[in-house]
């Protein structure tokens, strides 16, 4: 028993000795590759993202060539044109082809952005959307409307007061994102819509990693974008 007993104790010291190296080369794997996502989104998107690999180990996945899945997420980034966001992103089948240039490939991308209320009305101040609205209706709203966001839709209205409201749906069109106005109202009245409909789209150019917009849709305080790529190549320096 006594014999048993040591052998066993043994085996326990080389395993752990063992794992020291294993441990350190997660962890060393662990950061490389962080880095290198980490590198080539921020060049995009112009913030520093914080990246998730998961919990299962690096090196195993390694040996099939691949990373499963990596997220990142970020706040004050910047794509397409668009005001400042925050963003989720998840990147499946992520291949590292050089450690030491921080390049590789994605087999499949996905961002979830998020625009508050300020960044919306940054977003309808272009003049192809401003143009759009009657003029009784840009009179009332004033230079800097407020924005609320609810679920299904988004209304302009003045700094103070209601004496004009505008009611739009966000959706999307082709490579940007389009708001159809579907209600004008006066002190409270409704008001006849414009024939034909008024609506105005925001192209979004030189989005990252060839994402394209797939969704759109306010929600309770933000308009969410949900973004989506598949065999995306990436460098860090480019």
């Amino acid at each position: 028993m006594f014999l048993l007993s040591g052998l066993l104790r043994r085996l326990v010291i080389l395993a752990l000795v063992l794992a020291i190296p294993l441990v350190a080369c997660e962890l060393v794997a662990r950061k490389l590759i962080g880095d290198a996502i980490a590198g080539a989104v921020k060049a995009r998107i112009g913030a520093a993202p914080k990246i998730g690999l998961g919990s299962s180990p690096i090196l195993l996945q390694l040996v099939d060539g691949h990373i499963d899945t990596a997220t990142v997420s970020a706040s004050g980034a910047r794509i397409g044109g668009l005001p400042p966001m925050s963003l989720t992103a998840t990147l499946r089948d992520v291949h590292i082809a050089h450690l030491t240039s921080l390049e590789g490939a994605i087999g499949s991308l996905s961002i979830e952005a998020r625009l508050g209320p300020r960044s919306v009305r940054d977003l309808l101040a272009a003049r192809s959307c401003l143009a759009v609205l009657p003029a009784a209706e840009r009179a009332g709203l004033g230079a800097r409307p407020r924005v609320d966001i609810f679920p299904g839709r988004i209304d302009l209205l003045p700094a103070t007061g209601r004496a004009s409201e505008v009611r739009l749906v966000p959706t999307v069109a082709g490579d940007g994102i389009n708001f159809t106005v579907t209600a004008l109202e006066r002190s409270g009245a409704p008001q006849p819509l414009p024939v034909p409909v008024p609506s105005c789209t925001r192209a979004l150019p030189d989005l990252p990693f060839g994402v394209t917009p797939r969704t759109a849709s306010a929600t309770s305080g933000a308009l969410e974008v949900g973004f989506a790529a598949s065999d995306v190549t990436f460098s860090a320096i480019g």
